[in-house]
């Protein structure tokens, strides 16, 4: 049972919080003119058809996987950007999301708190917001006594068709005391679950809240 809820919460926080930035997320966050660079054609019909499209490519780093993703919303790049640059919210549409505390001394430092069953993990984040490139990027605050190694990640966000955003998201996350194989297993499910979370609540233009 203890195990369960260390698993949930790698998944959870791939999501939650998404800087110092480390390099292996910082390179790549380009994705052409109109985001869909590296999909292939069965994933561009599925993004059609309103699914999540995702994936899990090996780090460079130990055992830890980069995940990414790519959703479409139906909302306006500039109405999704709002949204999910709200990073505060997030306590309010995902499950695991106990807390989030914004420093009041310095933007874009947080620290993030969720729960899943009888474990609550804490730490800090730090965010960069790129509003003219509708681009930002998260990583750990050194400086917090965490309970994470390591976690890095990003949101792009292009137009897309009439009224909708394409966005491309990634992540990549090292939990403390818990192997990299076992984060492996259980990081695809917890972020697509994640996504549907994020994509109800941008959808729904912020109206959206957790059960």
């Amino acid at each position: 049972m203890k195990k369960y809820s260390i698993l949930r919460i790698i998944a959870l926080t791939l999501i939650l919080i998404p800087l110092k930035v480390i390099p292996i997320l910082a390179q790549n966050h380009e994705f052409g003119k109109y985001g869909l660079k590296g999909l292939t054609a069965e994933q561009r019909e599925d993004l059609e058809k309103g699914k999540v499209v995702f994936y899990a490519t090996g780090s460079q780093k130990g055992n830890a996987s980069l995940i990414e993703a790519t959703i479409v919303f139906n909302k306006t790049p500039q109405e999704s950007w709002d949204l999910l640059s709200r990073t505060e919210d997030q306590v309010k549409y995902l499950d695991e999301c106990i807390d989030v505390w914004k420093c009041p001394e310095r933007d874009g430092k947080e620290v993030h708190t969720i729960k899943a069953l009888f474990l609550t993990f804490q730490y800090g984040v730090l965010f960069q917001f790129q509003p003219e490139d509708l681009y930002f990027h998260w990583s750990l605050d050194p400086d917090y006594d965490n309970d994470l190694n390591r976690l890095e990640g990003f949101w792009r966000l292009y137009p897309y068709g009439e009224g909708k955003t394409l966005a491309r998201y990634g992540s990549d996350i090292s939990v403390k005391y818990v192997p990299g194989w076992i984060e492996s297993i259980f990081k695809k499910r917890g972020v697509k679950n994640a996504l549907l979370s994020v994509k109800k609540y941008v959808d729904s233009g912020g109206e959206y809240r957790k059960k």
